[in-house]
């Protein structure tokens, strides 16, 4: 489907039409709550409900989030890549996703702690040594994929993410086998 609207200015005719296909998609593909769904503007950030009239009028007033590119929030099924595409697809992600993340965290946290580096030095450090399918960062996000697309309270995720830190090493460190 194509979504080079998002990039539209917002007065566009392309741009328009496209907020009409995304809501038809909407209507036809997510889930409703009373009637309402996720908002993708850049003020709610998939974050608040709104009913499909005051979803249009956000897209216009406050235009789409440009990032938003797979629709998990309204019914769109990621690709799932296989066993085989591994590692090679976990890094041809992160390097065309990279600098869009960061870019969405916007300039003012750059000046906490050095967040850029740390996320570079994440998205090259293994998740374990020995590990190559994973980084830090790939196996972190990948954790927050299944957490949207399965639509997981923020409790049970923290549930997952403990029962994981039982699972694992206190040492951080995993035996190698050759």
């Amino acid at each position: 489907m194509d979504r080079s609207w998002m990039n539209e200015r917002r007065i566009s005719e392309e741009y328009e039409k496209g907020v009409s296909v995304f809501l038809q998609y909407v209507q036809e593909n997510a889930k409703s709550v009373n009637r309402t769904y996720f908002c993708p503007c850049v003020r709610c950030l998939n974050q608040i409900r709104q009913d499909l009239d005051n979803m249009c009028d956000h897209l216009f007033m406050f235009g789409i989030m440009r990032t938003y590119t797979v629709w998990t929030w309204h019914g769109e099924v990621l690709d799932q890549p296989t066993m085989s595409r591994g590692t090679d697809y976990v890094e041809e992600w992160m390097s065309d996703h990279l600098e869009d993340m960061i870019r969405d965290l916007g300039e003012d946290n750059f000046g906490r702690a050095n967040l850029y580096d740390s996320l570079i030095n994440y998205s090259e450090q293994p998740l374990y040594p020995g590990c190559s399918n994973f980084t830090r960062l790939s196996a972190t996000l990948k954790l927050f994929s299944l957490k949207a697309r399965n639509g997981w309270t923020d409790k049970s995720f923290t549930e997952l993410l403990e029962l994981l830190k039982e699972m694992f090493p206190k040492n951080n460190t995993l035996p190698i086998r050759n």
